[in-house]
């Protein structure tokens, strides 16, 4: 799992108290854009699933969740060659990556 410490170290030492309403606010708005996520492609709504995917991967990038960010990137990359042909398991991946970052950001707050 690639999870840069040193971002979030950094970023927690600059944030101060405010470090663990931000990590709270990321977990759950990453949840809620998951959920949205899946609802898109079930919808097949390109448009939706490349915004959100752009979202969260400027917002796990920004906390060093190099691997969810990357994931959220190659879902981004591949709807704009117009294809939801892989698109469920982009989503599981980016599930499996969030949950993974989650864990780690629960220990870290």
């Amino acid at each position: 799992m690639s999870i840069d410490l040193d971002v979030l170290n950094e970023l927690k030492e600059i944030m101060g108290d405010d470090f663990e309403e931000l990590i709270t606010i990321f977990i759950s708005d990453g949840q809620t854009q998951i959920e949205s996520l899946k609802l898109s492609i079930q919808a097949a709504n390109l448009e939706d699933i490349k915004r959100i995917a752009h979202t969260l991967k400027g917002s796990s990038a920004n906390l060093g969740l190099n691997d969810l960010s990357d994931s959220c990137k190659v879902l981004e990359y591949t709807l704009k060659e117009g294809s939801l042909e892989n698109a469920d398991k982009l989503l599981e991946n980016i599930i499996t990556h969030y949950n993974a970052a989650k864990k780690t950001l629960d220990e870290n707050i």
